[in-house]
């Protein structure tokens, strides 16, 4: 038996294998669709200039309502990526590392108005990240 797979229950001729990283994928498409929610929300928030952020906040460029229109669109991919993971292409896995990555770079420069919750979602990117790049691709089908 391969360190990457182990029988999962069932009787001795049962096919039923676990194929490590299966979890942490699920996972990852998960959270994506969770950080993608959040996402929309804080852009729909930033767009009706909602009292929830900070005031006098000083943004990279733009202004409040611009960050609204970039989070808004990153949780739309992210959302949308969520739901590709669970094909099982190679294409939504590198999809959901990019779109991870570019949500994380935009938490940090959306740091401002909200440091606490874009800190949080920056950390959860990060993780997404880890669980598509480790666990994904040929070495999950390989198994």
């Amino acid at each position: 038996m391969s360190t990457s797979a182990y029988k999962l229950g069932g009787d001795v001729g049962d096919d039923t294998t676990y194929v490590a990283g299966t979890g942490w994928l699920a996972f990852a498409g998960m959270m994506l669709g969770l950080a993608g929610t959040f996402n929309f929300i804080d852009g729909i928030l930033a767009l009706t200039n909602s009292k929830v952020f900070t005031a006098n906040a000083v943004y990279v460029f733009g202004d409040l309502r611009t960050w609204g229109w970039i989070v808004l669109v990153l949780g739309v991919l992210q959302a949308v990526a969520g739901v590709a993971i669970f094909t099982g292409s190679e294409l939504a896995r590198w999809f959901g590392i990019t779109v991870a990555g570019l949500s994380a770079i935009g938490q940090l420069l959306f740091i401002q108005p909200y440091p606490v919750w874009s800190i949080a979602l920056f950390a959860m990117d990060i993780v997404i990240i880890y669980a598509l790049a480790v666990y994904g691709g040929s070495k999950l089908r390989q198994a």
